[in-house]
């Protein structure tokens, strides 16, 4: 069977992303790249989100250095990966050499194309997650950096929070919530044994109470929440 040895750095990073693009690999390993370092500059150029987000890219830097995971991707799934990351429109393939634990190796990764990068953008909290779930791959200190990341900001659909914020995609709408809020709606909906709506759960909120404030932790929204009876203590 031919593989292809693939540095991922973005959200790929997270295993369970390649699974859902279909796309199979037998196995993975820490990788760093030295040379390059990783900007959130790649935009996004989907109607679903705003313009502010970026998502993850490599560009040259002596001083530089990419934490990321080598995967050896099944070579007949490749055109899936190529899709999923719109080779060769926003992304290029390049040729990197990556340290790994088993030595230096020579692999594929996906570099943005000159025009489809810009300043000032920043990721989304769902987007870092994916990255962050690679724990066991990175080192602390990278870890740590990634995690104080500055992050996307916005308003919570269901509360008065303006802050970090991560989207939730129903019926082709991108919508923005509060940690706590998308921790509740979860909730919400195990109590009616079904999903809610984000149009529910901020139905749930307003009933909770009637200034609509901001809810900063779970913990306070669900004391509220039994407080009103909308859910056992």
């Amino acid at each position: 069977m031919d593989l292809m040895k693939y540095f991922a750095y973005g959200s790929n990073c997270n295993p369970a992303i390649l699974a859902n693009k279909r796309v199979e690999f037998k196995s993975r390993a820490r990788g760093t790249l030295r040379g390059y370092r990783m900007r959130f500059n790649k935009k996004a150029l989907r109607e679903r989100l705003p313009e502010g987000i970026g998502f993850a890219n490599i560009e040259a830097d002596p001083d530089g250095v990419v934490e990321g995971i080598v995967y050896d991707v099944v070579d007949e799934h490749v055109c899936r990966l190529d899709e999923s990351e719109r080779y060769p429109d926003h992304y290029t393939r390049i040729t990197i050499t990556v340290e790994t634990p088993s030595g230096f190796e020579e692999c594929q990764a996906y570099q943005a194309q000159p025009d489809k990068v810009a300043d000032g953008l920043v990721p989304s909290r769902n987007y870092l997650n994916h990255i962050l779930a690679a724990h066991d791959f990175l080192s602390k200190q990278y870890y740590q950096a990634l995690d104080q990341s500055q992050t996307y900001t916005g308003e919570c659909a269901c509360c008065d929070y303006r802050g970090e914020v991560l989207f939730l995609i129903e019926n082709e709408r991108a919508h923005t919530l509060c940690q706590p809020c998308r921790e509740a709606k979860g909730i919400w909906g195990d109590t009616r044994g079904r999903k809610l709506t984000v149009a529910e759960a901020q139905a749930v909120t307003a009933f909770i109470t009637d200034s609509g404030k901001a809810f900063h932790s779970i913990q306070s929204l669900i004391e509220a929440a039994v407080k009103q009876r909308v859910i056992d203590p």
